[in-house]
């Protein structure tokens, strides 16, 4: 299965280089989106916060091609408290008025939850569900591949299934509501699933600046070992201890769209 998907990948990915290059009579569009988010506290509480992420969407006939990014990262009393990072590809097909293939890689770092690199390569099927004047629901169904080094100095490759909704309700052309969910049942070990949750408010300031506050919930069933700690004087190896299996994410900021 894995040199399957990845040889699809592979395919798909160039496909899709090959068409954004050929596709002359199409009319392309491109679209920008920025996010950025600070907040500062000192006194009592002494607190700094940092986010900012970044969207670039080229349609180009059957073909459309996305790029994200995000990067967060806080302070608590001079303390490093978060540090995550995103980077993420896609290209979408459409044989169909609402059925198309869609492929995509994606790069993280999040020490706070115990991986230095997460590197997914996912290939699926994207169904346009709804798409009526004001609200919009896509549902992704594929597989991903995985491969993650974490902090405890291991490395992992796995697979696992993906089901993924993206829904949007508009209420003008500048504001909307955006609800993500994505379901990653592990394929290679029992019971391990992962959820992640997103849900986004748009207001806008002008025609092409709003204010957008997010929050989102990451889950993992089966969180990675924290290091173990060398000094033990018990005689045997210390009780393994482990991350968190949820991290939730609150952030408010200015976006600009273009």
């Amino acid at each position: 299965m894995q040199k399957l998907l990845f040889a699809a990948t592979a395919v798909l990915a160039t496909a899709a280089a090959a068409a954004a290059a050929a596709a002359q009579t199409a009319r392309p569009s491109t679209s920008f989106t920025g996010d950025l988010g600070y907040v500062s506290a000192s006194g009592n509480t002494q607190l700094s916060t940092l986010n900012i992420g970044e969207k670039i969407v080229r349609a180009d006939g059957q073909w459309t091609l996305k790029q994200t990014a995000a990067y967060v990262q806080g302070q608590a009393k001079g303390v490093e408290s978060a540090n995550q990072f995103l980077v993420a590809g896609r290209a979408d097909y459409a044989f169909a008025p609402r059925l198309g293939l869609f492929t995509g890689v994606s790069f993280e770092r999040n020490p706070f939850a115990g991986f230095n690199r997460r590197t997914n390569e996912q290939l699926g099927v994207n169904w346009k569900a709804v798409q009526a004047p004001q609200d919009s629901l896509a549902i992704d169904a594929g597989g991903v591949l995985t491969q993650q080094a974490g902090v405890n100095d291991t490395t992992e490759n796995f697979s696992a299934a993906r089901v993924a909704a993206d829904y949007e309700h508009t209420f003008s052309k500048a504001a909307y509501f955006q609800q993500l969910v994505e379901y990653l049942p592990a394929l290679t070990t029992s019971g391990a699933y992962r959820l992640n949750t997103q849900s986004s408010l748009v207001a806008p300031i002008s025609a092409h600046v709003g204010i957008r506050v997010s929050y989102a919930v990451q889950y993992n069933s089966d969180p990675p070992a924290k290091p173990n700690d060398s000094n033990n004087f018990g005689g045997g190896p210390p009780p393994p201890e482990y991350f968190g299996t949820t991290d939730r994410l609150l952030t408010m900021g200015v976006q600009v769209t273009f």
